[in-house]
């Protein structure tokens, strides 16, 4: 079964899911019913319009402008009354509308803004504005060495190395950690 990747909110989206085969038979919807539910920040329950043997989903408007962004988890089953199979399942990323974001927007992923914040860290501590440890009556704080500082951005570069590897096959580009050679 098929599900969009990704939905921006407030935009609409349709798409066919045709009928398929399994222990019970072919499973059509003449006979049965499609139902998908969506859980993440926000949740929705789509019902399957039969068409053509198989069914039409769709998210209106309405209900995508109600999905909070993030990551979205979705499970669909079919019934014919009796019995009840799950028929398919997975996530799905809701974007934001950026038309109707009233404040700055930041699409940095979390990875990023890590990463940003371990490299202004070592930035001050580099520039001398960092003081390492201090105390002030009984409190004390100490900061992270520079050394742990500096293997914490290497890791964090990896994950956002992979983060945007991962977003390029998302979106049917090349793998750019893939050498492809013909030979004649």
């Amino acid at each position: 079964m098929t599900f969009p990747a990704e939905i921006v909110a407030g935009d609409s989206k349709t798409w066919q899911i045709e009928p398929f085969s399994d222990v019970f038979g072919t499973i059509s919807s003449p006979g049965w019913t499609l139902t998908v539910a969506i859980a993440g920040a926000s949740s929705l329950t789509l019902t399957g319009i039969p068409e053509t043997g198989g069914w039409r989903l769709a998210i209106t408007t309405s209900e995508s402008a109600a999905l909070e962004p993030g990551v979205y988890y979705w499970q669909s089953h079919a019934t014919d009354g009796t019995e009840r199979i799950t028929v398919g399942g997975g996530t799905f990323t809701v974007k934001p509308n950026l038309a109707e974001q009233a404040a700055p927007y930041d699409g940095r992923s979390q990875a990023e803004k890590d990463l940003a914040a371990v490299q202004a860290a070592i930035r001050a501590i580099v520039s001398g504005g960092a003081v390492a440890e201090y105390m002030i009556g009984n409190r004390s704080l100490r900061k992270i060495p520079l050394a742990d500082l500096m293997a914490l951005e290497s890791k964090m570069k990896q994950d956002v190395a992979r983060e945007r590897r991962a977003a390029k096959l998302a979106n049917g580009l090349p793998d750019p950690g893939s050498l492809y050679v013909r030979f004649k």
